[in-house]
């Protein structure tokens, strides 16, 4: 099974992942980004400007998407495909 991190910006503050997690594939990936994004969106409103960016990396440490809040909803920016 990969090995899939998943880092964390949320408005200039970044949150390594150093541990990742094992997962069938990148779909399973994204699905877990959204989710984690979701629950933070969901969390305390922002002051005045919020930006909040979720970015997967493989087990080679390369970035295979970012998750991005757009307007309130995420949003897939980049993606490679399997």
């Amino acid at each position: 099974m990969p090995h899939f991190f998943f880092d964390i910006c949320d408005t200039g503050d970044v949150y390594h992942d150093a541990r990742g997690v094992l997962l069938p594939g990148t779909e399973s990936a994204k699905e877990r980004a959204l989710e984690m994004v979701r629950k933070l969106v969901a969390g305390p409103p922002p002051t005045k400007y919020r930006e909040l960016v979720c970015t997967v990396r493989d087990m080679n440490h390369s970035q295979i998407m970012q998750i991005r809040i757009e307007f309130g909803t995420p949003v897939v920016i980049s993606k490679i495909s399997d």
